[in-house]
């Protein structure tokens, strides 16, 4: 059974306000969405063909899936799946056309028609709703969460819950039995659409278990700032190694290089790194050197999971000027010496995240958006 992500996106140029759909699915893709509709009722065949193959041009850059409402021939022009309504073409002549590896969804509006969508087994997902009243489906009453789980006792493959979802309620959707929740109208809410999306995927992201995830890089590579909000939004512990080598040890981590040599660091650290298995699932960020020592690489491969930040040295060395708190950064050209020698053993992570100059919130859903693509199959 092909899976699902949990947050399914769907472009309405009505409720966003953007008269473009490619702008909408940029900026939801940007910000870690991988699953989306275009909807459109109004544009002529040959713009929506345009907007649909736009879409999914950029939604390749991500490794996401796009999906067209209701037309089977332009997805089988843009090579893209297809949701199909009550009124639409028969699954089975959807599949005809488009083959085996295209997605197929299909809306239901009750729970004998739900099981009939499961039963003929035809389509990747069944859709169901409205669950909550939604003004983008007018005419049809809220089936509410009881049907909904109804629904989802008998599913033999995705559930999609569609209507009046946003973040604020999501959790109980998923309770419900939902795999996936289908938004229009809670992306373009009050906040922004990138901040609607966010919440949404955060909300899906905790509830899947993380275990321990280990932020790698040099110093000047945002390690900690990311990690305190990705924790935040995951509502997960973070710890900053060298600040609980500090606070522990009453000295700072300079004071402890000066005074007792960088191997008692390094048995510190190490010590340290090792105490972290008392958490089940957190953020941590261990100094810039804890990754370069294999003793350290083995235990975090045994414990969690390392996560490279890949800035550019040229930010990394504007961050570091000016900066005294660093044992071993005594200048541009030894800190340059000591980021090549350390970053092959940076790369040796499982996960790489390619950062520039973007914003910490920018960064986080980065971070995010990599840890679900891993954690997630491709669909």
């Amino acid at each position: 059974m092909r899976s699902l992500p949990p947050i399914y996106a769907i472009t309405d140029r009505a409720s966003s306000g953007i008269d473009d759909h490619v702008e909408i699915a940029r900026r939801l893709f940007r910000v870690g969405i991988r699953l989306l509709q275009v909807r459109e009722k109004d544009w002529t065949d040959g713009r929506l063909l345009s907007a649909v193959e736009s879409v999914a041009e950029v939604g390749r850059r991500y490794r996401a899936t796009v999906l067209v409402n209701d037309r089977t021939d332009l997805a089988r022009i843009a090579g893209v799946g297809v949701h199909l309504g009550e009124e639409d073409l028969p699954p089975a002549e959807s599949r005809r056309i488009l083959g085996d590896g295209a997605w197929i969804g299909v809306s239901t509006h009750d729970v004998a028609a739900a099981s009939k969508a499961f039963a003929e087994g035809i389509a990747d997902y069944v859709a169901f709703g409205p669950v909550f009243a939604s003004p983008t489906k007018p005419g049809r009453s809220e089936r509410g969460l009881e049907a909904l789980s109804e629904v989802a006792r008998g599913k033999t493959r995705p559930l999609v819950a569609i209507g009046g979802i946003t973040a604020a309620n999501a959790d109980r959707v998923f309770e419900a039995g939902a795999d996936s929740v289908a938004v229009i109208r809670g992306l373009f809410g009050q906040s922004s659409l990138e901040d609607n999306a966010r919440a949404l995927l955060d909300v899906a992201r905790r509830r899947r278990p993380l275990g321990r995830i280990y932020l790698v890089g040099f110093s000047g590579a945002g390690k900690t700032a990311i990690g305190r909000r990705v924790a935040s939004r995951l509502r997960l512990p973070f710890v900053d190694l060298d600040a609980e080598i500090e606070r522990t040890s009453g000295r700072t981590i300079r004071a402890i290089f000066e005074d007792s040599g960088e191997q008692e660091f390094r048995r510190l650290e190490t010590t340290f790194l090792e105490g972290t298995e008392s958490l089940p699932s957190a953020i941590i960020s261990p100094g810039a050197g804890c990754f370069a020592r294999e003793q350290n690489r083995r235990i975090i491969g045994r414990l969690g999971s390392a996560m490279f930040l890949q800035v550019p040295w040229k930010t990394i060395v504007a961050r570091l000027t000016g900066k005294t708190d660093r044992p071993l950064f005594r200048g541009a050209d030894q800190a340059r010496s000591l980021y090549e020698e350390r970053e092959p053993f940076y790369r040796m992570a499982p996960i790489h995240v390619t950062l520039a100059e973007e914003s910490i919130e920018e960064a986080a859903d980065r971070v995010l958006a990599a840890l679900s693509d891993r954690m997630e199959p491709g669909v």
